[in-house]
């Protein structure tokens, strides 16, 4: 595996083997690690998708992620009787999907693969997305357990020494707060193996997306969106950083056969812009079966991974880089900078449209959409196609208009080819 400073070439490790690391870190297994920790006596928290896990892990507290429990259970059509629970409480569908999910899968104290323990503690963001407040708040009234509220004040200046000053006395006050609600004492050299693990995971991470820059493109996005899971969920983790060996390992040999997820050869090259809609993944297969391939995606590209300047992790300085990464936030950034990342992107991977999903769920996904799309038709001329939808909610969702609005965009598409 590469280590810090090393690069490809001096990888002398045997790679992992990419089935048995899948394994390992799917859903379902994500599932019976949870039971197995709880028999093995760890705490167990309930912790937003924003919060510092490669902490957690060296504290041998587990991590369960309510957005990524919704996002599963909608994935395999199991999350109506979670936002069933939801509307009996009185919540509308106006309100996050996510967070309905979520909050049906607290009440009723089971996810889409059975019963979960009940959680011992609780720890969120406040400035990641804009509900996290009020979500922890009802799981703190509802199981009468310890929540720490991180706050992470809102910047379009991520790199401020002040702001991650401020952020890294943040992550030092959850770990008094761990070790006051628990007998978890955090070990230094833990954190810089859990630091260490996350940087490689990232590193991996980013090297995949490098090889979709490639003619054709090796990876698919409906593949991508699965295997993102540990990076949101098992960050600080051996495992975490193997298994990202082994899936960029696979696709480096299939760039080099020449694969691609679009059948009948790449003819499209795309942007998605938003979180992937978790009910209806086989948009994304259709666009595929059409000969169109996405190649990036702020979700995958900016949302996750190594957010540092540098696009690494300092184990050395474990503090200081985990708040360098987690204050570097895509969604508080302005839209000139928002924009930036879509023009450098069309011209690196050699785009022809995108596809903009307006998520009626996620309002810090989908603000500023317009003038991102104005943006891109003014400097660049691509054709977009705007999906409306919710990201878990499937309801008014229909995969047959989606289909014909597919259609009509690549035709234009298609013509732009033919000149």
């Amino acid at each position: 595996m590469l280590e810090v400073g090393m690069t490809d070439s001096s990888d002398k490790e045997q790679t992992p083997d990419l089935k048995a690391m899948l394994k390992k870190l799917s859903a379902g297994a994500s599932y019976r690690r949870m039971l197995a920790a709880r028999e093995q006596g760890k705490p167990i928290c309930v912790a937003s998708a924003a919060v510092p896990v490669e902490v957690l892990y060296a504290m041998d507290v587990y991590p369960v992620f309510p957005e990524s429990l919704a996002a599963i259970a909608a994935g395999i059509r199991k999350a109506d009787e979670f936002f069933e629970a939801a509307r009996e409480r009185g919540f509308s569908n106006s309100v996050c999907s996510y967070t309905r999910c979520g909050l049906g899968i607290a009440w009723t104290q089971k996810s889409a693969f059975g019963p979960i323990p009940e959680p011992d503690l609780f720890i969120t963001d406040v400035s990641v997305c804009c509900l996290h407040v009020t979500w922890w708040a009802y799981l703190e009234d509802h199981f009468k357990k310890p929540t720490f509220y991180m706050d992470m004040p809102a910047t379009d200046d991520p790199w401020d020494p002040e702001y991650v000053n401020y952020y890294e006395e943040q992550i030092r006050a959850m770990v008094d707060f761990i070790e006051e609600h628990t007998s978890c004492r955090l070990q230094m050299e833990k954190l810089k193996e859990a630091v260490s693990n996350s940087d490689l995971a990232g590193l991996y991470w980013k090297k995949i997306l490098e090889l979709r820059r490639r003619k054709p493109s090796p990876v698919s996005f409906r593949s991508l969106a699965g295997e993102i899971l540990p990076l949101v969920t098992a960050l600080g983790d051996r495992d975490c950083a193997d298994f990202y060996w082994a899936l960029y390992e696979s696709y480096k040999q299939q760039a080099a056969q020449g694969h691609s997820p679009a059948q009948g050869g790449e003819r499209f090259r795309l942007i998605w812009n938003g979180i992937p809609i978790w009910h209806h993944l086989q948009v994304i297969t259709y666009f595929e079966e059409k000969g169109a391939n996405f190649v990036w995606e702020p979700y995958t590209a900016l949302s996750w991974g190594n957010k540092t300047r540098s696009g690494r992790l300092d184990p050395e300085q474990p503090f200081r880089t985990l708040a360098e990464k987690y204050t570097n936030v895509l969604t508080n950034m302005p839209l000139e900078r928002r924009f930036s990342y879509f023009d450098q992107a069309i011209k690196d991977y050699q785009v022809d449209g995108l596809v903009m999903f307006s998520n009626r769920s996620c309002r810090p996904q989908s603000i500023g959409q317009d003038e991102v799309v104005e943006m891109v038709r003014d400097v660049h001329g691509l054709p977009v196609l705007i999906f409306e939808g919710d990201q878990a909610d499937a309801e008014g969702f229909s995969m047959q208009e989606a289909k014909t609005r597919i259609d009509g965009f690549l035709e234009v598409l298609e013509g732009r080819k033919r000149g």
